[in-house]
């Protein structure tokens, strides 16, 4: 078990924003995050990664636990003179002393290989495109090994080349072992790489938080098919 949480509530101050009955996160597991903006899908992250306390409910996790995070928007100083290699080896310096990587330099070019960003290694980091840059960044996560990693609308703005390795390679990381969250409007990525979706509905009370229905990634296919069938 990643993560459990039982009939918790999510929010800031005495305001509720999200709440869930169930969530149970395993090692091997994608789960999906699906909702409009302004849901609450970034508290419910918070909430299930240990970032906030539950206002109600239960929530469990190893102490110890390892959380990787892919941002939706690179946020990186791209006037550093940074290298390709630089930057994938920044979310493993983040974790040692001083910041060396030593040994774990393999690891990084392995992940950049899988990739195929590795012959990238000595470019400028601000030269490569969006997908490049994303998969390098991407690389960097998985070198350092979490057991989950949170991805922030992670193939938005990717070239289809781009994506198709990304979600590729995230498959392969949770073959291997590893949990995933990945936050996304995208339903063909969800589909593609989550086991259930968490759908955030919001409720017609401004005043109520949002309450989550976990479904397979096929029933909310399904579900938003049939909605836009509908007058």
């Amino acid at each position: 078990m990643i993560v459990e949480a039982r009939l918790a509530v999510f929010g800031y101050g005495e305001r509720a924003v999200v709440r869930i009955d169930h969530a149970l996160l395993r090692a091997g597991q994608s789960l999906g995050m699906f909702g409009p903006n302004g849901s609450g899908k970034t508290t419910l992250v918070r909430g299930l990664t240990g970032l906030l306390a539950p206002l109600k409910g239960f929530v469990s996790r190893p102490a110890a636990l390892r959380i990787g995070y892919l941002p939706q928007h690179r946020s990186m100083e791209l006037h550093w003179p940074m290298t390709a290699l630089d930057a994938a080896s920044m979310a493993v310096s983040a974790r040692r002393r001083w910041g060396w990587i030593g040994r774990d330099d393999s690891s990084i070019r392995a992940n950049m290989r899988t990739l195929e960003v590795e012959d990238l290694a000595s470019r400028g980091f601000a030269s490569l495109s969006g997908g490049q840059q994303q998969r390098v960044l991407l690389a960097g996560a998985l070198a350092a090994e979490p057991q989950l990693l949170v991805l922030d609308e992670p193939t938005e703005g990717l070239d289809v080349r781009s994506r198709r390795v990304f979600l590729r390679a995230l498959r392969q990381a949770a073959a291997a072992g590893l949990c995933t969250v990945l936050i996304s409007h995208a339903i063909d990525d969800l589909i593609a790489l989550c086991d259930e979706v968490a759908w955030l509905h919001v409720p017609d009370d401004p005043a109520s938080p949002s309450h989550v229905e976990i479904v397979s990634a096929a029933q909310l296919a399904d579900h938003v098919a049939a909605l836009h069938r509908s007058p």
